[in-house]
């Protein structure tokens, strides 16, 4: 199988979430949930509080795709893209967690997270 090049990925990520969210959502029934969901996204805390709730609830589809609007935003976010690898891994994408893992750097994270992190994914998830 040959690897796809990481615009390729996220190109796909992007088609993938925006087609889950113009299909049917179940989370936000209404446009105008909707609307509350990308403007929780645009904070960073609240955006990734949201996507907690959301993983807590088993909407794991949804808690990434939260993630990813979080991380439209704020590319640079250490917690959003950790939980995004975690949550990936949850929903047994785990090579793509562990591609996202192997991504963030030690110094970023306490002692110790991301080897937890990782070992978590190799065991076939991670909450």
């Amino acid at each position: 199988m040959r690897p796809h090049s990481p615009g390729r990925r996220c190109w796909v990520g992007v088609v993938l979430a925006g087609s889950f969210l113009a299909c049917s959502p179940t989370s936000a029934e209404t446009l105008e949930e909707l609307d509350a969901l990308s403007d929780v996204s645009a904070n960073q805390d609240a955006g990734i509080a949201a996507a907690r709730e959301q993983a807590e609830r088993g909407e794991l589809l949804e808690a990434l795709a939260t993630l990813e609007r979080v991380l439209a935003v704020h590319p640079k976010s250490h917690d959003a893209r950790l939980i995004h690898a975690i949550y990936l891994c949850r929903t047994d994408d785990k090579r793509g967690g562990l591609v996202e893992i192997s991504k963030l750097k030690d110094k970023n994270y306490g002692d110790g997270v991301l080897a937890e992190a990782r070992a978590m994914c190799q065991r076939g998830g991670a909450g």
